[in-house]
């Protein structure tokens, strides 16, 4: 996979957390396109920093009883859609993993060392 790639893949993953927390905060996404090229890894790390921000300030305002509820949005191609916060955040992990998944790989295709990605690694005390 060559560098512009590699950079498409992650430039992919943090807009698509993006584009999953405004359909969670009711906003649309339609302004976002999910696989452009880029060389700003700058942008990219930023959009990441963002992420994590907004969702921890969603999450903590977030009750346990409002994981079931329904959200009604529009996917890039603006066919509706209707699913549980549950099954978005759950989705927003799972999308990013395989990605994930996907860098290392690559990364070890040019013998370079991948960066730690599993679970258990953020989850141990």
């Amino acid at each position: 996979m060559k560098n512009k790639d590699l950079l498409k893949l992650v430039r992919h993953v943090a807009v698509a957390e993006r584009v999953w927390l405004f359909r969670l905060q009711g906003k649309g996404s339609a302004q976002y396109s999910l696989w452009e090229e880029t060389e700003d890894l700058t942008a990219i790390r930023t959009l990441f920093e963002e992420n994590v921000e907004q969702y921890r300030v969603y999450i903590e305002g977030l009750e346990e009883s409002e994981l079931d509820v329904m959200i009604d949005y529009a996917n890039q191609s603006r066919v509706p859609f209707r699913t549980s916060v549950r099954d978005i955040l759950l989705q927003v992990l799972l999308h990013g993993q395989y990605h994930r998944g996907q860098i290392n790989r690559a990364l070890r295709i040019e013998s370079l060392e991948p960066v730690q990605v599993d679970y258990i690694t953020f989850a141990r005390l």
